[in-house]
């Protein structure tokens, strides 16, 4: 290109560092030196390369580093712990006091000890520590951990120059990390070395404006020409994530069907989530295998409970005969993520002591102890529903379902008999996934049992579903992986890309 007709295209911000370039190779130097924002460096240097100046040399290096928790040692706890130690036993609370070491440190340390014979553990007279007769000899010889250790406390060290196996040590042991650098090289060309000698101080016009234009000085100026052919980012719009889309139309199509949003806890009590609905306190659910509990207890409301304690013994005035076991209030208080939005109609029959006719739903997150996979997550959405009122069956249930799931988009839909604990009949629909080509569960729905309602005072028909969010998301969207729909491995493209689908 020639360079006259070149330097007549250049931006300010490329006028501005092409002088830099014949000093600068490295990027970074060249933005510190520059006096602009990284950003517009980056911008300059790119319109450059688009330009044949020069070329962008992008390599990533990885380095070895101390983590936070390694930064506040000296030396490893290991070394610390041998150097107090002799031929006479010292128990590990003595240990902790003279190192300042905390339980964790100490017991890693003397499991790293033990296992290299250094130390020997007596549980004679409580857990006892002291040198072995190879820790006598070898103790002061460091460890390849601790020479590492030693170096990085000074420097940090390419990962190529690191034993992999004492590297993967240190690393379990939360005390190294990687550090990911790109080394970004500027390498000019004939043309770049030619640009960085010429005179760049043109007066060109690079805006128009309304004050060139009255007062005429353009007339008298050359206009920097502009390459309607260079390629330029592509600026994405803001929209909402396609799943939040579904949210909001399950949302819409609800109220559109005369229903009321409730609202509710993430973390519940047990009794809300499992006994106040009828669900046995041996119920497989609460095992930690399902469930994610927390370390706390919560509260119960106390006269409700006394009901609900009822009816799990005896299966109080409706006939039932309960479960004929004694209901264990201190399980009930036990704190959980939860792991159905059900949780939040029970707290709508207890504490907002709702009336029928009624009709209430309800979108929001729950929690399952899951193996991942295509289908499966440990957190998803849930979408939850209610009507209350005399004279409802299951045909109404079904109608209601086909209704709702028809205005989505879904119309191949089929049902079957399922279990509930607290519903009867319970019943489970299917609908058909084209992408995958099969049929998947699509809601789980049922008339609430009397053991359900009692406690409540409610003696009209209540019937109720719980539907999978993401589950419906993949059907309208074409997705075969849940993953793809909810979490960090979601195709960033598609979600900027994909199809809105409004079927309501």
């Amino acid at each position: 290109m020639d360079i006259k007709r070149l330097i007549n295209k250049l931006h300010p911000l490329e006028r501005k560092i092409i002088p830099l370039l014949g000093k600068y190779k490295d990027f970074d130097e060249l933005v510190k030196n520059s006096g602009l924002q990284e950003v517009q460096v980056i911008k300059a240097v790119s319109d450059l390369e688009y330009k044949n100046v020069l070329k962008l040399n992008v390599e990533e290096k990885k380095f070895v580093v101390l983590s936070d928790k390694a930064k506040n040692y000296k030396e490893l706890p290991e070394r610390t712990v041998i150097k107090n130690l002799n031929s006479d036993l010292i128990s590990l609370d003595q240990l902790k006091k003279k190192t300042n070491l905390n339980d964790i440190e100490i017991n890693v340390s003397v499991g790293l000890l033990k296992k290299g014979y250094l130390v020997e553990v007596s549980r004679s007279n409580g857990l006892c520590v002291k040198l072995s007769e190879k820790g006598k000899k070898e103790g002061d010889k460091k460890s390849e951990e601790e020479e590492l250790f030693s170096k990085l406390l000074n420097e940090r060290l390419n990962l190529s120059d690191v034993d992999k196996n004492v590297f993967e040590l240190l690393r379990n042991r939360g005390l190294v990390s990687l550090q990911l650098v790109k080394d970004r090289r500027i390498i000019l060309n004939d043309l770049g070395r030619e640009l960085t000698k010429s005179n760049l101080n043109i007066d060109l016009i690079d805006q128009v404006t309304t004050e060139i234009i009255k007062d005429k000085s353009w007339e008298k100026k050359s206009f920097r020409s502009y390459d309607i052919k260079v390629e330029v980012p592509r600026v994405h719009s803001g929209r909402l994530h396609p799943l939040q889309e579904t949210i909001n139309q399950i949302r819409r199509i609800f109220m559109d069907m005369g229903f009321q949003e409730m609202e509710g806890p993430l973390v519940e009590t047990a009794f809300w989530c499992m006994d106040s609905m009828w669900i046995p306190q041996n119920h497989p659910a609460r095992d930690v295998q399902d469930t994610f509990f927390l370390p706390y207890e919560g509260k119960i409301p106390t006269k409700l409970a006394k009901k609900v304690a009822e009816m799990h013994e005896t299966g109080g005035k409706c006939g039932s005969k309960g479960y004929g076991y004694k209901w264990d209030e201190k399980l009930a208080k036990e704190l959980l993520m939860r792991t159905h939005t059900t949780a939040t109609t029970y707290r709508y029959f207890g504490e907002k002591n709702v009336k029928a006719p009624c009709k209430y739903f309800y979108v929001s997150r729950i929690f399952r102890n899951e193996a991942i996979d295509a289908t499966h997550l440990p957190e998803f959405h849930q979408s939850e529903g209610f009507i209350m009122d005399e004279g409802l069956t299951l045909r109404d249930l079904m109608g209601y379902i086909k209704e709702f799931y028809n205005r989505m988009g879904v119309y191949k839909i089929k049902f079957k008999p399922t279990y509930n604990p607290y519903t009867e009949p319970s019943m489970e629909a299917i609908g058909y996934n084209e992408q995958l080509g099969k049929w998947v569960e699509l809601i789980n729905s049922g008339v609430f049992r009397p053991e359900a309602l009692e406690p409540y005072g409610i003696n009209v028909p209540v019937i109720a579903w719980g539907l999978g969010v993401e589950r419906l998301s993949m059907m309208l969207h074409e997705q075969k992986d849940i993953r793809k729909v909810l979490g960090v491995t979601g195709d960033l493209n598609w979600f900027r890309n994909a199809k809105v689908i409004k079927k309501w």
